[in-house]
């Protein structure tokens, strides 16, 4: 059976349709695919929608989010009309996107509020 390797982009922010992210705050997370050129990317038609809540904070809901990516590394099996044969497809998470404050709640860190905000400042 062949093996289709998929690297993964995420990317996780706060968002609001108001001016301030004060009132109506989404916690939100999407997948780009990390093979494709940045410009492609970063089109909609190249964005997949994953999850967002205005009750959970993306750390309540990551580990639904890990179980699903670590059966997809572990591989899924689909059917490829181009092979016209079921392969294995293993998707790889290449890293998190998301601004300095959403990446210091994603890695449980103080961020820039800590007196090593970095792991080469120890």
């Amino acid at each position: 059976m062949p093996v289709k390797i998929v690297p993964l982009n995420l990317f996780s922010d706060d968002t609001s349709g108001n001016t301030t992210k004060k009132w109506n705050k989404f916690e939100s997370c999407v997948m780009s695919l990390a093979a494709m050129p940045f410009k492609e990317q970063c089109k909609v038609d190249n964005m997949f929608f994953i999850c967002t809540s205005n009750k959970l904070s993306i750390t309540e809901m990551l580990p639904e989010l890990v179980k699903d990516l670590k059966a997809l590394e572990q591989g899924v099996e689909m059917f490829d009309v181009e092979y016209g044969e079921p392969v294995l497809v293993v998707g790889v998470v290449h890293f998190i996107m998301a601004d300095n404050p959403m990446h210091a709640v994603v890695a449980c860190s103080l961020g820039a509020k800590a007196k090593l905000p970095c792991r080469k400042c120890y």
